[in-house]
């Protein structure tokens, strides 16, 4: 990442692997992980931020009924500095902005199951209302070219009978997307990790959005793939398992219009495919 000019790095979670909800444990496998000597040394010259998936919050598929999370909570908030840690000691989505790109990552975890949807009280609730108005307020305000809609979890089906994805929630992942139709919000990527595959899916959401929405998957920078989740999807244009795996963006809005390039890449520089999309590809007509 250094070697490529990498300027900062996010992380969106299974970093590090805790599977508990014991603080001392939870301190103990950040700080383990903290002190990789690459990483370290990555960390020492660079910002970082960061959100949790299953893993880091406490246990594998865990929604936020999981008993204990208040101490992964207390253990992540120790080990991540991002400016902000949700509200009130509740959840940790934050956002940051980084010259023309905003960067909103979300808690998938803490309130999942927990209250009902704020957008059908018949369903549960993915985001929580509380973390729903924050994020429809701060996308709203944003005037960043680019917005990068960032989870653990992807944006889609994950497999069969699986419940940790946003589409066993889809009433929020649709009003989401209506939301950016409706209020005209230009510049919006999905990004999503998890699965230890990864993969470039383009919605054809020009109606409910009006341009298309892509979403980035990018899993795992270990070496431990599951082939079986490179399912099948109509939008899909690019899929593999492939291991040691990061996504590098590089936003320039020197030139009119400007762009947003996103390469996968492989452990020791190896290129596996890229995208360039440019503001006016990502604002409605």
């Amino acid at each position: 990442m250094a070697d490529r000019g990498a300027q900062g790095l996010v992380l969106l979670g299974d970093t590090p692997y805790i599977d508990s909800t014991v603080l001392q444990v939870a301190r103990e496998k950040h700080r383990g992980f903290l002190s990789i000597p690459e990483l370290s040394r990555f960390m020492r010259q660079r910002p970082v931020w960061g959100t949790w998936d299953d893993h880091d919050f406490g246990r594998n598929n865990s929604d936020g009924n999981l008993p204990g999370k208040k101490n992964t909570r207390q253990a992540f908030v120790e080990y991540r500095p991002n400016q902000t840690h949700g509200e009130n000691g509740q959840g940790v989505y934050t956002k940051f902005r980084y010259g023309p790109v905003e960067v909103f990552l979300l808690d998938t975890r803490w309130f999942s199951g927990t209250e009902p949807s704020p957008v059908n009280a018949n369903k549960p609730t993915l985001l929580g209302r509380r973390q729903w108005d924050w994020l429809l307020e701060s996308l709203g305000r944003s005037t960043a070219p680019f917005k990068l809609i960032t989870s653990g979890m992807i944006w889609d089906d994950k497999e069969k009978g699986k419940s940790d994805d946003w589409m066993t929630y889809s009433h929020e992942r649709a009003a989401l997307l209506d939301f950016l139709g409706k209020n005209k919000i230009s510049g919006a990527v999905l990004i999503g990790g998890d699965i230890h595959c990864s993969r470039l899916l383009r919605y054809k959401t020009e109606e409910q959005v009006g341009y298309p929405i892509h979403q980035f998957i990018v899993s795992p920078i270990h070496d431990h793939t599951i082939p079986s989740l490179n399912v099948p999807h109509p939008d899909l244009i690019k899929g593999a398992s492939i291991p040691h795996v990061w996504l590098r963006l590089e936003v320039d809005s020197s030139k009119t219009p400007a762009t947003l390039h996103a390469e996968w890449v492989q452990m020791n520089g190896r290129k596996m495919w890229d995208l360039k999309l440019t503001q006016q590809q990502l604002t409605k007509i």
